[in-house]
């Protein structure tokens, strides 16, 4: 009792009370969400008026709501997540509801009433935990669901990307948007140095390094992007032609997260072009790795040469032979090495071989006497960064085959 009446008295004006909660949500909460005319507006005011009997039930009986009479309210949050709403919202919009119905409560009480007030306040805040407990379940319960739907119909709609199936048609089927162009990224991850630690399982610590990659992933492009990953990379398609600085960005924050090294080799294709674009996208990946070739994200303007001579031939085999005259002198090799690895700086040079300037100047002299291309000068030294490339790729097909 308040005031010498019942303490539900004030929330018994159903239709009154709840247009007053759901005016205060829509101005003070979510003010885009609950404008007349919107679905969302009738749905809060229905729960809101579901709300007031709960409430009206719990201060007239003393009687908690069971799990079976909040089922309403998880269908309710479902409904929500499915539609779209924010959680944020929901929350705020439950706590705001309880707070302005203890205020109508307790606005008439008087100085005999502590007692019986402060009763019902613990009523009202295991109410609170009840309703929120309720709301929140069936929200990510339905959160969850929608996102198992969506990566079923994300991972039939990248297959048929990258098989040259009908994707159009199962993009339509899904639900998901299709883009015009993808940028085809082929993944390189190394291994989380938790994996070498003998009290934890590697695969363990496999999933969570691939967890935290895909949760990145959804963050960086609010899942617009579709991925076909494991715990070594994998494949991810972007949609449209992210410039290159975003793509060293979005490289960057992944390997951040993740605490491993990431590799990203790229190719922009329509979509008809996919398929190919991630097999010539792989081939670039495998052939950074095959080179020695630092972390980082690289696409086919920095690796034409280098790719073009991984094609196997009489040209590839004539630039490896063009290094023969030095198989007896592997120093002129290290140097000649070192020195393009280096962007031709013979300080650089003779500090990384532990050599004196001089000493490098004399062996890249002896390299253009050997073979006929000097090193110091740009025609020469293409031809040699070619032969450099040809005898590498040459030597790992001799070892394979």
């Amino acid at each position: 009792m308040v005031d010498g009446k019942p303490a539900s008295v004030p929330l018994r004006d159903l239709p009154a009370v709840a247009r007053k909660l759901v005016a205060h949500f829509a101005d003070n909460v979510a003010p885009c969400s609950l404008r007349p005319g919107e679905s969302l507006r009738g749905d809060v005011t229905e729960v809101t008026v579901r709300c007031l009997r709960i409430a009206i039930h719990l201060l007239d009986s003393g009687e908690l709501p069971s799990d079976a009479e909040l089922a309403d309210l998880r269908s309710s949050a479902a409904q929500w997540a499915r539609a779209g709403f924010r959680l944020e919202y929901m929350l705020r919009i439950y706590h705001e509801g309880i707070r302005l119905g203890w205020e109508l409560v307790t606005d008439r009480a008087r100085e005999g009433d502590v007692s019986s007030v402060a009763d019902a306040s613990r009523l009202w805040m295991a109410l609170l935990e009840k309703v929120t407990v309720a709301a929140t379940t069936g929200f990510v319960a339905e959160l969850d669901a929608i996102r198992r739907e969506r990566d079923v119909a994300a991972q039939e709609l990248v297959t048929a990307l990258l098989s040259g199936q009908d994707a159009a048609a199962v993009a339509q089927r899904s639900g998901l948007v299709l883009a015009d162009t993808y940028t085809v990224l082929a993944v390189s991850l190394t291994r989380h140095p938790d994996e070498r630690n003998p009290h934890v399982r590697p695969e363990v610590v496999a999933r969570r390094t691939l967890r935290r990659v895909e949760t990145e992933l959804e963050a960086i492009c609010e899942g617009r992007h579709l991925a076909m990953l494991g715990p070594e990379g994998g494949t991810v398609l972007l949609p449209e032609s992210p410039s290159t600085e975003a793509i060293e960005e979005f490289r960057q924050r992944i390997e951040t997260v993740a605490g491993v090294s990431v590799t990203l080799a790229l190719v922009h294709a329509p979509v008809r072009e996919v398929p190919t674009a991630a097999k010539q996208a792989h081939e670039l990946l495998d052939l950074v790795r095959r080179l020695g070739r630092p972390v980082g994200a690289y696409g086919m303007e920095d690796l034409a040469l280098e790719y073009q001579l991984t094609r196997p031939g009489p040209a590839r085999r004539h630039l490896a032979r063009v290094l023969d005259p030095l198989d007896e002198s592997p120093e002129l090799v290290e140097t000649l090495e070192t020195h393009i690895a280096h962007d031709l700086s013979r300080q650089l040079t003779a500090k990384t071989l532990h050599v004196h300037a001089n000493t490098v100047d004399y062996r890249l002299k002896r390299v253009a006497q050997l073979t006929g291309f000097d090193p110091t000068r740009p025609s020469g030294l293409r031809q040699l960064q070619a032969a450099l490339i040809a005898r590498r790729l040459e030597l790992e097909s001799s070892e394979q085959g």
